[in-house]
């Protein structure tokens, strides 16, 4: 967690990605306030300024495989930015509307990917936390220990039977597969655990986060879940404040903890990858994610069946984030106190 804060901190030095970042929460501002106003100069305004931002950033992702970004002038900005909002005034069909489903399935794909390992990160990283604040106490770290593993396992089992409970009490397709999901979920927890115990027998250390572990985990597979029913079937027509402010949230925490984790391994991603540079990997991230929130305001004709389809891949490569990386984590993860010695 203080390697994304610290990450964050050392983006927010550079005064190109304050703008860029003020302008895209701006944008997400406009296009919440679209979904209830629905006024035509205000979406269109999402589209002229949403659109000489995506300009902007995609000279400045060409421009980081050349160069840094902290080393192009102010004023360079200033002429790239005006520039980019006359091309999106004048442009701004062609900025969006020719592109094509794929393409648009294509980026939300990429943007799915980042995210599900991400909100990977966020629940492993949490739990180990409290695991470690818990094992740091050393006369009282057996018991608090099991307490922790106890109450979040006790937790987890009462939400997941509330939840099976729910979706049982209608057995349409729909329902249905969220309960088969749901029951996947449960024999990656199972392996995890076993994998838990093995771990146990074999070197004497107990991972006790792993309940909390789950319970994240569920809870944003069960957020994932009810986004995309209530995206694909309700939200459109009622627009509900609830389902888009917590929606809102969730989409925030994530990217900002995407792009300050990033940000965070300036010189582990200098040494590994020679070409792209950690600037090219966020303002990519940056450009993705702006395109795919303009995106959900284009009149863009998508069947159920495939926000239904995208929601999936999501579930399919979060799951296996919990599953390979979470196995390596348990395998992997060593207390406070080793840590320390370390």
């Amino acid at each position: 967690m203080m390697r994304f804060i610290t990450g964050l901190k050392g983006i927010f030095k550079e005064p190109v990605y304050i703008f860029v970042l003020s302008s895209f929460i701006l944008i997400w501002g406009l296009i919440l306030l679209n979904t209830f106003l629905r006024i035509t100069w205000l979406g269109l305004s999402v589209f002229i300024f949403g659109g000489g931002l995506l300009l902007f950033v995609l000279v400045l992702l060409a421009i980081s495989f050349i160069k840094p970004i902290n080393q192009v002038k102010t004023y360079f900005f200033v002429i790239l930015l005006i520039i980019g909002f006359i091309l999106a005034s004048l442009l701004m069909n062609s900025i969006y509307f020719p592109t094509s489903d794929i393409f648009f399935l294509i980026t939300l794909i990429a943007n799915q990917i980042f995210t599900a390992f991400f909100a990977f990160k966020i629940c492993m990283d949490s739990t180990t936390k409290v695991d470690d604040f818990l094992y740091k106490k050393e006369k009282s770290r057996i018991i608090t220990r099991s307490i922790e593993f106890i109450v979040f396992g006790f937790l987890l089992w009462w939400i997941m039977r509330i939840t099976l409970i729910f979706f049982s009490q209608t057995l349409t397709i729909l329902f249905s597969t969220v309960i088969l999901i749901i029951q996947i979920l449960f024999w990656v927890y199972l392996v995890l655990m076993i994998i838990v115990i093995l771990k146990l027998i074999v070197t004497k250390k107990f991972s006790a986060y792993i309940t909390l572990f789950f319970l994240l985990t569920f809870c944003y597979v069960l957020y994932i879940l009810l986004d995309s029913i209530f995206g694909a079937f309700y939200s459109t027509e009622s627009g509900d404040l609830t389902y888009i402010i917590i929606s809102f949230i969730f989409d925030v925490v994530l990217f900002f903890y995407m792009i300050g984790t990033i940000y965070s391994r300036v010189d582990y991603i200098t040494e590994k990858l020679k070409i792209f540079k950690v600037d090219t990997i966020a303002l990519f991230l940056i450009l993705m994610r702006i395109y795919v929130q303009i995106s959900k305001i284009l009149p863009r004709t998508i069947l159920d069946e495939l926000k239904i389809l995208q929601a999936t891949g999501l579930f399919v490569i979060f799951l296996f984030c919990t599953l390979l990386l979470g196995i390596h984590s348990i395998i992997a993860h060593k207390p406070y106190k080793e840590k320390k010695e370390k």
